[in-house]
């Protein structure tokens, strides 16, 4: 295979929540197909039936041999952190080193306010945040005293199989941006076009100029809503319940999911592919009856379009 990675996404269940053997049915065949990742979009707060992903990555573990798994993204400052390590050193440890975690600092204020967070803490609270899950995740009888969280003597056990899990981070404006570089490993943007990848992609590598610490291009990955269809006009009927509310133009919103006959699919991939990504995780945006299908066709006429 060439380097691209493509993974699998789900996220709100805007179309309905399927039952735990369906979802688990959803992972084996993505892992049967090659697909290479799984990743759960984290909500507590929601207006449509969700759940918890940690659950869920302990049910996919178990149910597969080989995809990574990580979260789309996890919102860190919503929990407190030593909790989180303790879960995914678990969730690594339960599936043979295969966790990646991502975080961010919390796109639906009610999830803060469930968790008596104010949304003017989100930032700093993300920043010591992902400090310690670091120190947790490679140190033992770790003390912090922070502005946030305090704590003495803390040791996890077991660690993460390989150190400290890579942590991605979610997001695209500038501030996000000079955090991925300051403490982040890599980066996880949605809803975005190749010309505004290759532009953040730009500023990413001038920030790292400005940290001392240079950020490989190969280590950031986007998430877009996806439906392969030959048929163009009701691919993009089945997509309109997820892109209700968006603030974005109809054009605008084409050019940040990839929808229609798998040439054009592969057509638009391949325009990220030219501005520098390598990584991708298409979320399935239709009913959970087509899901299975639509994991068939990224496996045969997606994935193979990028082989060497």
């Amino acid at each position: 295979m060439s380097d691209v990675k493509i993974g699998i996404g789900f996220g709100l269940w805007n179309y309905g929540l399927p039952g735990a053997e369906t979802i688990c049915g959803y992972a084996e065949l993505a892992e049967a197909v090659g697909l290479d990742s799984i990743w759960l979009s984290d909500h507590i707060v929601t207006r449509n039936p969700t759940l918890d992903i940690s659950c869920l990555f302990a049910m996919i573990a178990g149910r597969t041999k080989r995809l990574k798994m990580g979260p789309s993204v996890l919102t860190l400052p919503a929990r407190h952190p030593v909790h989180v390590a303790k879960t995914y050193a678990t969730l690594d440890y339960i599936s043979g080193g295969r966790m990646i975690m991502a975080v961010g600092s919390g796109s639906d204020l009610r999830d803060l306010a469930a968790s008596g967070v104010p949304p003017a803490e989100r930032g700093k609270r993300l920043d010591e945040g992902i400090k310690i899950l670091r120190r947790l995740w490679t140190e033992s009888h770790v003390t912090h005293q922070g502005q946030f969280y305090q704590f003495e003597d803390v040791t996890i056990e077991p660690k993460p199989r390989k150190g400290s899990l890579d942590i991605w981070i979610g997001g695209k404006s500038d501030a996000i941006l000079r955090r991925v570089v300051r403490l982040g490993d890599g980066w996880f943007p949605a809803l975005t076009s190749p010309q505004e990848f290759r532009r953040d992609m730009d500023k990413l590598i001038g920030f790292g100029e400005e940290y001392g610490r240079s950020f490989n291009p190969r280590e950031a990955g986007v998430l877009l809503l996806t439906h392969v269809s030959e048929d163009r006009e009701n691919a993009w009927r089945t997509v309109a319940p997820l892109l209700r509310g968006l603030p974005l133009p109809p054009e605008e919103v084409a050019a940040r999911c990839i929808v229609g006959p798998a040439a054009e699919c592969v057509e638009k991939l391949q325009a990220f592919v030219d501005a520098g990504c390598v990584k991708f995780v298409l979320r399935p945006a239709c009913p959970p009856a087509e899901v299975m299908s639509q994991i068939e066709q990224y496996g045969t006429k997606i994935l193979p379009a990028f082989a060497a």
